[in-house]
This record gives C-alpha cells, structure tokens and sequence, in this order.
C-alpha cells in the first residue's frame, strides 16, 4: 500500500483529497472533496496491480456501472469509477455515522434494533438483487450505521454480477480469476466455502450470520482457526440464538435460525422473505390483555352504554309528553321507563365485566 498511502493532500482527478479515514483488504479510503460538484465524498483507491489484468478491470467497470444504478437509502451510492496515473479509484458516498461492528463492541443489540437494522439490511440486498448484483461480503465491518439509525450498505468490491441464464457471457469474480477467496470466512455460506457460485440466498445466510450477531453479541462459531470454522460452518449448527441471549422471543430466533440453514433451499429465498418475516410482531408476544386494560375497555363500554340509555332515555321522554307523533316510546310501555303526565322514572341497567384476563384479582 505505499503507492497509496501518501494520497491525503494530493489532486486525483477532480478530487482533493483530504484525510484518510478507513482501510481494507481492498483498498484505503479517503474523505476527499468533488471539486466540479462541491461535495466531499469517499474516495476508495485500489492497491496497484489489483486491477492490473485488462480483463478483470473490465469486469470491475461492469460491477461499479451495475452498483451505479442501484439507487436505495440502504445502499451506498457510487458515483464514479476512474483510474489515473495507475491509480484506479471509486468515488462514493461520504456516510456518517459507525460502523456496525464497533456499535456491536458494547454488546448485543435490543431486539427492536435488531429488527430494525435487519429489516433495512434486507430491502438493501432486495434492491441489489433486483440488479443481479450479490454482496459476497457482507459483514458488520461492511455496514454501516448513521446517527439517525439508518442502515447502508457498504463495500460491493467483491460483488458479482448475475447474469440470467440466457445470457452466454458468464460474468467472473475478481477473485475467482485471481485464484483466491472471495469473501470473510465466519459470514459465508457453506456453498461458498465449497467452490459453487453465489445467488441471493448466499446473502440470506450471511445476513443471519449478521443478525445472529447483533442479537447476542458474538458469531455464529467461535472457532478461532480457519480450517476449524470452516468445518463448522459446513457441518454444524450454532448454538441457538436464544441461548446466548435468553431475552430474545422465540420468533426472531426462529427467523435466525432458518437464515442459517445449510441447505440454501431450506432458508428464505429471498431478502423480501426475511424482511416480512423479521416485521412480524415487532418483538410483541401476544399476551391475554391486563387486569388494567380489561377494567379500561369495560369503563369506555359504560361510558357508551351510558350516553346510548341516556338518549334512549331523552326520546321516550319526549314521546311522553303529550305529543301524538305516534313513536314507539309513545306507544308502548318499558319496564325501565314509566311515564306520567307528571313524572319519568328513569332506570339504567347496569352490566357486571367479567375478568377475562385470566389473572386474579388485587385485593
């Protein structure tokens, strides 16, 4: 990285660039300004050689032309893919905020921004795979959270390009062609980890692997070697969610769960799956409702049953009173309402509620 990392206070095309602010295995980050737009940006600049071979700098520009029209407030926006002097560099949106890995150092989440997050984590994927564009590593470190608790999705440098099955030309990963990994072992499939090709349920399992971590406060496996974890993750199943977190309801458990399953067939099949599934109940158990609620409803029915009698009430009473319109009230007798010419009784039944809360009684 030292032909990058003297950048900051440099000019790399239309950009000045500022400080740095992040780095990775696929580049350094930079904050940086857009001089034509006035605008300060993220400007990612690749290691040299990365994209030395002609026909992986292609299928780089087809991945950022790809990522470039996806337009969703859970997904960083790119806006511009260049190179200059050697230097090849993505320009994208500045976000504030944290990455969700350093909120996740003060533990687990509550289960409502758990499914908060998730639920933004899953329109964002729903709207890449619209574009046949799969994240192939997706981790906390690649999201990020902004102060208003907006979740984007970050870092599409090992994104693959889908292409449908009539289509001839197979689009291949960068690291694929280079021969490695492609990906960040403890968050990916077990059909990654055996060689076959990603589709969006490849994402589903790693936003389980996401969430589960943001339930409990650890991963999935804990095996700290990676041949040890990889067996895991292709032959084990992790603990239940649950048991690292006893707080958490069983729902968003089983939703964990079932984003886990080795089997790709077995998870949701798509990200709008996990999302109505992570909606739910929003974390509310259906419970038999409160002593306190049970007397509240019954007040607001007596109330009514109140106003209604009184009306009831108000009508015989004119109907009484010599009129001969010849109204029901003035025709027919009620054992609740007696009319003379002189005097109205007036009698209101009074209903008994029942508990129904199946909890007994405070004295």
């Amino acid at each position: 990285m030292a032909e990058t990392a003297s950048l900051a206070g440099r000019r790399v095309s239309h950009y000045q660039v500022i400080e740095q602010i992040g780095a990775g295995g696929m580049g350094v980050v930079y904050r940086a300004h857009d001089e034509r737009l006035d605008r300060d940006v993220a400007l990612k600049v690749l290691p040299a050689g990365t994209l030395a071979d002609e026909s992986a700098r292609k299928q780089f520009r087809r991945e950022a032309l790809a990522l470039a029209k996806l337009n969703h407030p859970n997904i960083a926006t790119i806006y511009d893919f260049d190179s200059q002097d050697g230097v090849d560099f993505l320009a994208m949106e500045l976000i504030g905020g944290r990455p969700l890995n350093e909120k996740l150092r003060h533990g687990p989440l509550s289960e409502r921004d758990v499914r908060s997050l998730g639920q933004q984590l899953a329109e964002g994927l729903a709207a890449a795979h619209e574009q046949n564009v799969i994240h192939r590593d997706l981790k906390p470190g690649n999201l990020f959270v902004t102060p208003d608790e907006r979740l984007k999705i970050l870092d599409f440098g090992l994104a693959k390009l889908r292409r449908p099955e009539s289509d001839s030309e197979m689009t291949q990963s960068l690291e694929t062609t280079a021969g490695g990994f492609s990906g960040t072992i403890p968050y990916m499939s077990p059909e990654q980890l055996r060689g076959q090709q990603p589709d969006p349920r490849s994402n589903i399992y790693a936003a389980g692997a996401v969430l589960y971590e943001m339930a409990t406060g650890r991963r999935p496996f804990l095996q700290m070697q990676s041949a040890e974890l990889m067996a895991a993750i292709l032959q084990e199943n992790p603990p239940s969610a649950r048991t690292a977190n006893r707080k958490l309801s069983p729902q968003l458990d089983s939703v964990i769960a079932k984003s886990l399953e080795k089997e790709p067939g077995r998870r949701y099949q798509t990200a709008r799956e996990l999302r109505v599934a992570l909606e739910g109940q929003d974390g509310r158990r259906l419970e038999a409702p409160s002593r306190l609620r049970v007397y509240a409803a019954g007040g607001a029915l007596g109330v009514l049953l109140f106003v209604g009698v009184g009306v009831v009430l108000k009508t015989r009473g004119r109907g009484g009173e010599g009129t001969d319109s010849g109204t029901a009230a003035g025709k027919h007798k009620s054992s609740s309402v007696r009319t003379t010419k002189t005097t109205t009784q007036r009698s209101i039944a009074m209903l008994k509620f029942r508990n129904t809360s199946g909890r007994p009684e405070e004295k």
